[in-house]
């Protein structure tokens, strides 16, 4: 399993710090590679301080499985103290399916389930591959609500 890292986690750009008085979205803009996603390979996103807590979150992307069926799905979630598995996962889906691709939204609570008392490493996990690849060079979104 391969781990890979965003501008965030590589401390190319600085993560903004959510205020108590709102939620900020944080967006984490990726630009995908020529060779599709392989099967449990990980995208660091960045590091959440203690005190910082996601209560929402989405993945939009545009058609990155051109295949009749598409496959691509992906799960949202912490890393484990190894990175070498989400240790906690808050929710997932199929990811850039359909010719105008598509948003996978949260569709439950567990991203406030997780221990906001420690820094956690928030990852995107690949959890199927595509059937057919058409992500070359596109970006993929994913917005991170977060509350201090």
């Amino acid at each position: 399993m391969a781990n890979t890292k965003s501008p965030f986690a590589t401390g190319q750009k600085n993560l903004p710090q959510p205020n108590e008085a709102f939620v900020s979205i944080i967006p984490v803009l990726l630009i995908l590679g020529a060779a599709a996603p392989v099967l449990n390979d990980t995208i660091e996103l960045l590091t959440l301080p203690a005190g910082v807590e996601i209560v929402d979150w989405d993945i939009t992307a545009p058609q990155l499985d051109s295949n009749g069926t598409p496959t691509l799905a992906a799960n949202l979630g912490s890393l484990n103290a190894g990175k070498t598995d989400l240790g906690v996962v808050y929710g997932g889906g199929v990811v850039g399916n359909g010719a105008n691709g598509a948003v996978v939204r949260n569709a439950d609570a567990r991203c406030l389930i997780a221990d906001g008392t420690v820094d956690r490493v928030i990852a995107l996990k690949w959890t199927a591959v595509a059937a057919t690849w058409a992500g070359s060079g596109k970006r993929l979104l994913i917005n991170l609500h977060l509350r201090a």
